[in-house]
């Protein structure tokens, strides 16, 4: 089985696959390279910037991913919402996670129901006030155009790890959620948001972290602070754990109803699974 590691969107990347060749690796790295240069708001150059920037943008991989994000805005009444960017910046998260060094940004509360987006085609175009952020499905959706491309490229057994975002194919993988769980995934994916990780002090010293309520444009208060979802892509499963993690009530239903998996913590460590959870022997 063929391996290949590599640093992009700020995290880890882990490719393995089975029965294609040693360029299928390659391209599988360029093209979440490309991804990100299209759609990395810390990219001046990118899509996503000269959207937020000149209020308009034609990409068609930006195109694509904002019908995503904002089908999941829909379907999700608004618990995912990708037009926080302006709200994520205002915080503080205005550079790259590794970059920020102590206290920064304000504490302003900017819904962003201020921003509309429209797309025609491979264009996309804001209306209002605010800027938009696609963190919140950017790896999920290149993981699976990652083990898309090594499928059609001959591979018959694909595993893509990106930063915890998983998709597999091929074969019976055991997938460690935490200490105590795991998941077993055969031709789906898996994605975990939480807001244990990706803290930072405010300037006003109350503690940040880059999970938002749109109702409000501040950190989501939530019973729990880690979702981990199974879904049969990375893109859903990417957009609705961050969806139940900042409404994990209203989102359960709409989990269980979609055929997806989940796995919620509460604060004191405590994990509690759908009933439909496939453990890990």
């Amino acid at each position: 089985m063929k391996q290949r590691t590599f640093q992009a969107m700020g995290t880890d990347w882990t490719v393995l696959a089975e029965g294609c060749d040693s360029e299928a690796m390659i391209a599988a790295e360029e093209r979440v390279r490309d991804v990100e240069e299209r759609l990395s708001r810390f990219l001046p150059h990118s899509a996503v910037s000269r959207l937020n920037r000149d209020r308009e943008a034609s990409d068609p991989v930006l195109a694509a991913v904002m019908h995503e994000a904002m089908g999941f805005w829909r379907d999700t009444g608004g618990a995912f919402d990708p037009r926080l960017g302006a709200q994520l910046a205002s915080l503080g998260y205005d550079r790259p996670f590794a970059e920020l060094v102590g206290p920064t940004g304000s504490w302003r509360c900017s819904p962003s129901q201020e921003l509309h987006v429209i797309i025609e085609g491979e264009s996309v175009r804001l209306d209002g006030t605010g800027s938009v952020d696609l963190g919140g499905i950017a790896k999920g959706w290149t993981v699976d155009r990652v083990r898309e491309g090594l499928v059609a490229a001959g591979a018959h057994a694909v595993l893509v790890d990106g930063g915890g975002d998983m998709a597999v194919c091929g074969a019976e993988w055991p997938i460690g959620v935490d200490d105590d769980l795991s998941v077993l995934l055969r031709d789906g994916a898996v994605a975990t948001s939480s807001t244990r990780s990706r803290r930072w002090p405010s300037a006003q010293g109350r503690p940040a972290h880059h999970i938002l309520s749109a109702r409000h444009g501040l950190p989501a208060v939530s019973p729990v602070d880690t979702v981990t979802v199974v879904a049969r892509n990375a893109t859903t499963a990417d957009a609705l754990a961050t969806a139940a993690l900042v409404d994990p009530s209203g989102q359960l239903p709409r989990l269980t109803s979609a055929g997806c998996q989940a796995a919620m913590r509460t604060p004191s460590g405590a994990w509690y699974t759908t009933p439909n959870w496939s453990e890990a022997p």
